[in-house]
């Protein structure tokens, strides 16, 4: 019983305070910071050579955007090395010409047993060779095929050699350049990236200044004495234990940039 009894004892309190919360004051005013809604480290799950890095700190990306090339010299040898390999058209014109050679030696014996100057073995023999000759100048064609997926996969391998923007945002800081090593453990980003629009500000209100606040409604924030329009995207369904607070989580749109993350926001409860 007395393992359960802290957590008898939250429940409680989060029930007591969601029937008894505290006043709030119609004066009150709630602060917090603005903070970009995503942020994002461009990482590389595996050890590779950066070779091209094709953005700057501060600068506007676009989801699926080019921003980090690694290394491909190997890949980029093994597909020409297939690409002449699939261009080798000997081993299909050499299959097919010996087809093309038993086939009329078949011909000939079938043309001989209808007079009856063809002995049965040989004529099995012959079918036989026709029917080994195709299936020499059927490997060899599945063989030119199997080059030619070879390429696919190996142009597959050289694209994620790419690394290419997960969101509309900003480049807000690059940690590594072009010649250095990325990936691995301990390696660290290559760079961050931050979503600016929209911007999210989290409050931490008492039950009574969170009560009637629901996701999807519309709230009106201030900041630097200007109101802010905010859509209101989640409310914590619970109370949080130590502060006796419930999260509630806002985006603000931020199309021009006009609202810099970090500064101060105020929300002031109907």
């Amino acid at each position: 019983m007395a393992v359960h009894f802290p957590r008898r004892r939250w429940i409680l309190l989060s029930i007591l305070a969601l029937l008894f919360p505290p006043q709030v004051s119609a004066d009150e005013v709630f602060e917090t910071f603005l903070e970009p809604n995503r942020i994002v480290d461009l990482m590389s799950p595996e050890r590779e050579r950066l070779v091209e890095l094709r953005v700057a700190d501060g600068d506007m990306v676009e989801k699926d955007q080019l921003l980090v090339v690694f290394d491909t010299r190997v890949l980029q040898a093994r597909l020409e090395l297939l690409k002449t390999a699939t261009a080798f058209k000997g081993a299909i014109d050499s299959a097919k010409a010996l087809v093309a050679l038993r086939g009329s030696k078949l011909e000939a014996l079938e043309n001989l047993s209808r007079s009856g100057n063809a002995r049965p073995l040989e004529l099995d023999i012959a079918r036989t060779n026709v029917a080994i000759a195709e299936a020499q100048f059927q490997e060899a064609v599945e063989e030119q095929r199997f080059k030619q997926m070879e390429q696919q996969v190996v142009l597959a391998q050289i694209e994620e050699k790419k690394l290419f923007c997960p969101i509309d945002g900003v480049v807000a800081k690059i940690d590594k350049f072009e010649g250095d090593l990325v990936g691995g453990v301990g390696s660290g980003p290559i760079m961050t990236l931050v979503q600016l629009d929209p911007l999210t500000a989290e409050f931490h209100l008492p039950p009574g200044a969170a009560a009637g606040l629901e996701k999807g409604n519309r709230a009106t924030l201030e900041q630097a004495g200007m109101p802010v329009e905010a859509e209101i995207v989640f409310v914590a369904p619970v109370i949080e234990a130590q502060s006796g607070t419930i999260l509630v989580r806002m985006q603000i749109p931020n199309p021009d940039g006009a609202l810099l993350s970090g500064s101060r926001i105020r929300f002031k409860p109907l």
